[in-house]
């Protein structure tokens, strides 16, 4: 649209240009026509008709020039406009996603507090693990093993506590640990009878259990 402006503003000013050049010419008759003096009135004419012309030549290439910058400053605004409009589509798609993926972190928070609180099933005075569970236990507790527990000590400093003439079986070194002494790191442990048998922590003691336990 705004082309087809530019083009037909160009041939309405080649049309003045022609008209007035036109009207310059059958003045120039007239005056050569009905003068005394002829040509010092011709040449005194025609000048002052030339000069008039060539500023007016100049003055319309300068609207020109104008119209086409402001046709290009159009254009680079429309260039904008839609670089804005991408812009804005992928920010409107990316909230999506976020909010997708806040609906996926709920979901998975659910879930984690469902595993967490079905996690322990207490029987008597021992809490049962489903499988192999970290546990912490705090610095100054203890925590004492049902019959058949398994338990690995995996960080913090654990003293073993067991009844006189009882021990607790480090399946990994294949020996017997008796009362106070470090257990080691990533051994696997195993409590034969619950009579008492586990550890204390030193400092906070993280364990992985499998059976029964108790922390007091």
């Amino acid at each position: 649209m705004e082309k087809e402006r530019r083009r037909r503003f160009k041939k309405g000013v080649n049309f003045l240009i022609l008209v007035v050049l036109a009207a310059g010419v059958l003045g120039m008759g007239v005056i050569f026509a009905s003068s005394t003096s002829i040509d010092s009135n011709a040449l005194v004419t025609y000048g002052f008709f030339k000069k008039q012309v060539d500023q007016l030549k100049v003055y319309i290439d300068n609207k020109i020039n104008e119209l086409d910058k402001k046709i290009k400053d159009a254009n680079v605004s429309a260039g904008q406009a839609q670089d804005i409009s991408k812009l804005q589509s992928q920010v409107a798609n990316l909230s999506s996603e976020i909010e997708k993926l806040k609906l996926q972190t709920a979901q998975l928070d659910a879930k984690l507090k469902d595993i967490s609180s079905s996690s322990g099933v207490k029987k008597g005075d021992f809490i049962y693990t489903k499988g192999y569970e970290v546990i912490k236990v705090p610095k100054s507790k203890t925590i004492l093993f049902d019959a058949s527990t398994e338990f690995v000590v995996r960080v913090g400093k654990a003293i073993s506590v067991v009844p006189k003439g009882a021990t607790i079986i480090d399946l990994t070194s294949a020996k017997d640990v008796g009362a106070n002494q470090q257990l080691l790191f990533n051994h696997f442990y195993l409590v034969a009878k619950s009579d008492g048998r586990g550890f204390k922590a030193v400092d906070d003691v993280w364990v992985i259990v499998n059976g029964g336990y108790k922390i007091k």
